[in-house]
């Protein structure tokens, strides 16, 4: 016997997958017809523009005065030095919004990210090159991590570090890849009802499902002005 509704139907499951380390699908159902959407699309937005995560923001290596430089004995001129840094995906290790850590390598080595993890930080791809260094040389440079969300430029940065630091483009998003599907799912004989899934990729910083439960917070938060 067909009802009057009073109210939308309120979605009562919702499944996890962790398809693996930094990937996750999360699913919930079921929604009245056209509510999956309209939860989805913003969540999707706020997924990959409001996610906290790490970047670097400045390097000050010894023996260079700008990103054009080179430095005796190390493989790689300073740009593709400063490319390679901003490959690597650091984590702050404390509750600190920035850090500030200095390294110095003296014997010939190739350098990964592993070789910059230490109390401070934690380079999630500890696998990533830095850069190759030869015997006769000591290589000595200090760089400055951030705790951020979205984009923030070279030139803006700039103006937030001092004048013996090279400041780096950050961008801070731990999350790489956010898509969605809409299916149709039958309740009570009615076929138009939807479930919503989620599939959110990261780079190591945050686990996917703790950056997908942030960004229905900051839903949350945004709406309830």
């Amino acid at each position: 016997m067909k009802k009057f509704v009073t109210a939308p139907f309120l979605p009562t499951e919702v499944e996890i997958e962790k398809v693996s380390q930094n990937v996750a699908k999360i699913s919930a159902y079921p929604f009245e017809s056209g509510y999956a959407i309209t939860l989805a699309h913003p969540l999707r937005r706020l997924l990959m523009s409001s996610s906290v995560g790490y970047s670097v923001i400045a390097v000050n290596i010894e023996g260079a005065a700008h990103e054009f430089d080179t430095v005796r004995g190390m493989l790689e001129d300073i740009s593709l030095f400063i490319i390679n840094l901003k490959n690597m995906k650091f984590k702050i290790n404390s509750d600190e919004d920035q850090v500030e850590v200095k390294y110095t390598f003296n014997s010939k080595q190739t350098i990964t990210g592993a070789d910059l993890s230490n109390d401070d930080l934690t380079v999630v791809n500890d696998d990533s090159y830095l850069a190759t260094i030869n015997d006769d040389h000591n290589l000595t440079f200090s760089i400055i991590v951030q705790k951020g969300i979205g984009y923030v430029s070279s030139e803006e940065i700039r103006e937030m570090v001092s004048k013996e630091y090279i400041p780096i483009d950050a961008f801070f998003s731990p999350v790489k890849k956010v898509t969605y599907d809409i299916e149709k799912i039958l309740v009570e004989d009615n076929p138009n009802y939807e479930k919503a899934v989620f599939t959110v990729e990261t780079d190591g910083q945050i686990a996917p499902i703790d950056a997908f439960k942030e960004a229905i917070t900051v839903m949350y938060d945004q709406m309830s002005v």
